[in-house]
């Protein structure tokens, strides 16, 4: 994780868009959070990213999303991946 080029996001917060410089500090490598030393909030590194949320690989996102781009049809996507009980509805994808 590089803490250098990222900021805090937090309106209230008297670091809000300043890079590099030092108010940021690692708060758990395996689940990428960082910590802001001013406003004591914590913060995901995915955060404000298309893969917010997920917890699915990235790179199987990036499949996907590749895939559902060149129209390739949702049902062959499940089938390929053996989704079809999960992990998300298939309307959801599409």
């Amino acid at each position: 994780m590089d803490t250098s080029k990222q900021f805090c996001p937090k309106e209230a917060c008297s670091a809000k868009g300043k890079i590099g410089a030092g108010n940021i500090t690692i708060h758990d490598r395996k689940r990428q959070r960082s910590r802001w030393k001013i406003c004591k909030q914590t913060s995901s590194e995915k955060r404000g990213t298309l893969f917010e949320g997920l917890r699915k690989p990235m790179e199987l996102i990036v499949i996907v999303v590749t895939l559902l781009s060149y129209r390739c049809p949702v049902q062959a996507i499940v089938h390929a991946f053996g989704w079809m009980n999960g992990p998300w509805p298939v309307g959801a994808i599409a």
